[in-house]
């Protein structure tokens, strides 16, 4: 965010500037604006007024040139005035900076001598004065508000001495000549300062969808187009993308081949709407994932489709293990992010997340992730599991990422995960694994414990199982513990029909173009760029990831990685943060990224962080 506080005498040449900030992709409030529509709805300003000020407002109605009379002739009861407005003003100000600090907005604040009196004009980064001679005020005023000249003069007089702007503001403009050339002036001076922000028109997001959204707050750019690595705003910008869509596009943008079978499967009015009968697209779907997935992998599982979002597989999950097991508790690890469903709600670690329910979050017993604590933290969850006096019941089940995505990119050991599966076969509980950010191919393999050789009881995949971004969530079951009676885990949307069209189309793609092997390559490329260029920066950088999840933890050097994720965007590159007060930046490109894109990336990355540390 950059704000810009313009300010200065009621003469022309603030609308010049506010065009110049405009011009440069920023975006304006207007104090006085604010002030009159006050004027207009505040009753409780109006009400201060008519106390101050007996007789100026009527019915609800201020009576402005009786109290322009009034006050402007009399600099003690202008000063009471301002007093009451200012107060006002500024808090709405207050509220409307902080809201556009929240979104990442580059702003001009017109007007803002009441922001620099009441203190808050330390929320604008640069004050600047635009001064301009008396008699330009005046035809100004006499224009804009229909008052005689000599009432504008008196309004004048009553302003701040040109000096006074000279000596609070960070520079002045001086207003002379044609509007052109002040026009000129003011772009050279705010291009030299601005920090570019959002183009777009944004007001029918801000007016009317809910304050819960969060991502356009980091990615204020109104996107109308996207092909594989690259995503384009309405103002026709291109950006790199590094986000992908959470984990939602590993087989990039409206993927050629993909894109394809879907368009075709609609042309032939195939059916897009079934519950959970038999239809062709899931057939088609079942026999290529058996072939290409389970079958090569000794894996048995049953295929439980769940509702279309990652979170109500793990719902599933965790209702399916108590339902087998008869016990109710889970053991969930430090660090895991799982969903936002109450259940697994419950199973995530996140205080922010968890305070979001309102409610108690109960069965759930955290243990350490075997790469936050350097003791034996098998044997520390056996002895939970198995000692009278531990105070911990058995679990059901215990779920896990084997690549905490959310959670700063923590990749369990490989024989850790081993370990846990033998204790989970000796205690007899079900081992979950949740496959929704780090499955489908994101570190290396389609499934991410093919690398430590296991066979969980679950597994919940979802984001791009579908292959298209299409909403979709598995459950897969190992056959014994397929115990739940018909419907008793349902949805209306649990057989997305394009989704089994694009799941289908991307596991012969991913076996078309050697998807793993591409991956693998890539995985390095990426490791080497942020081991040899990145890290050399600062020592207290750390490099953590495997495959094409990797990331850089800034939590040692400071609270600066917002600032490099701004840097890139500003740059043109949508990229992701996470961990504990989102400290790592998260590289997570489609799988199908090429060299050249992700070398792009990279250096795109490294210039911010040249730039900001």
């Amino acid at each position: 965010m950059f704000v810009i506080g313009i300010t200065g005498g009621t003469g022309a040449g603030k609308t010049t500037a506010l065009d110049a900030v405009r011009a440069l992709g920023g975006e304006v409030l207007d104090c006085d604006a604010i002030y009159h529509r006050l004027l207009r709805e505040d009753r409780r300003m109006l009400g201060e007024i008519d106390s101050a000020f007996p007789g100026t407002v009527t019915e609800g109605v201020l009576d402005r040139k009786k109290l322009g009379t009034l006050v402007f002739e009399d600099p003690e009861k202008l000063e009471k005035l301002n007093a009451i407005t200012h107060r006002y003003v500024c808090g709405e100000c207050e509220r409307l900076l902080k809201l556009a600090e929240s979104e990442g907005k580059t702003l001009a604040a017109i007007d803002a001598i009441g922001l620099i009196e009441s203190g808050l004009g330390k929320m604008c980064q640069v004050t600047a004065a635009v001064l301009a001679p008396e008699e330009e005020r005046v035809k100004r005023l006499v224009a804009r508000e229909g008052i005689t000249p000599e009432y504008a003069r008196l309004r004048i007089a009553a302003q701040k001495p040109d000096e006074w702007f000279r000596e609070h503001c960070s520079f002045t403009l001086e207003n002379r000549g044609t509007r052109e050339d002040f026009l000129e002036v003011c772009k050279q001076r705010f291009d030299a300062l601005r920090k570019e922000g959002n183009k777009m028109d944004t007001s029918i997001f801000e007016r009317r969808e809910s304050g819960v959204r969060s991502y356009c707050r980091s990615f204020p750019a109104e996107f109308v187009r996207a092909k594989m690595s690259r995503m384009y705003d309405a103002e026709g910008r291109e950006y790199l993308d590094f986000f992908n869509g959470a984990g939602a596009l590993n087989y990039g943008h409206n993927n050629d081949f993909i894109k394809a079978r879907v368009l075709e499967y609609l042309e032939k009015d195939g059916i897009s709407h079934a519950l959970d009968m038999y239809t062709g697209a899931k057939a088609d779907f079942l026999r290529t994932f058996e072939e290409k997935v389970l079958l090569p992998q000794k894996l048995d599982h049953k295929v439980m489709f769940c509702g279309p979002t990652g979170t109500n597989a793990v719902e599933a999950a965790l209702k399916l293990a108590r339902k087998v097991t008869g016990r109710t508790g889970i053991f969930a690890l430090t660090g895991a992010f799982h969903g936002m469903t109450l259940g697994a709600l419950s199973v995530t670690s996140g205080a922010y997340h968890r305070h979001g329910a309102h409610v108690p979050l109960s069965f759930t017993t955290f243990v350490p992730h075997p790469n936050s604590v350097d003791f034996d933290t098998i044997a520390y969850y056996e002895y939970l599991m198995t000692d009278e006096y531990s105070g911990v019941d058995k679990p059901a089940a215990i779920i896990l990422e084997t690549t905490q995505a959310e959670g700063g990119i923590h990749v369990a050991p490989t024989p850790w995960l081993q370990a846990l599966r033998q204790l989970c076969d000796r205690q007899g509980v079900l081992l979950i694994v949740d496959d929704i950010q780090v499955g489908c191919g994101r570190t290396g393999p389609f499934l991410s414990f093919q690398r430590a050789g296991i066979v969980p009881d679950m597994v919940v995949l979802s984001k791009s199982i579908s292959g298209y971004g299409f909403p979709m969530s598995l459950l897969l079951i190992r056959p014994e513990y397929d115990q739940f009676l018909p419907a008793e885990h349902n949805g209306t949307f649990r057989g997305n029909q394009l989704a089994f069209v694009g799941a289908k189309a991307a596991l012969e793609y991913r076996e078309q173009v050697e998807l793993e092997k591409q991956t693998e390559e890539k995985a390095a490329l990426l490791s080497d760029f942020i081991r040899t260029r990145l890290l050399p920066m600062d020592e207290r950088l750390i490099h953590r990831g495997i495959g094409l999840i990797q990331g850089v933890d800034f939590s040692k050097v400071g609270d600066i990685c917002g600032k490099v994720q701004n840097e890139c965007f500003r740059r043109n590159l949508i990229i992701e943060r996470c961990g504990p007060q989102d400290c790592v930046l998260k590289c997570m490109p489609a799988l199908t990224i090429t060299p050249e894109e992700l070398t792009e990336g990279l250096e795109i990355i490294e210039a911010a962080m040249k730039t900001v540390l």
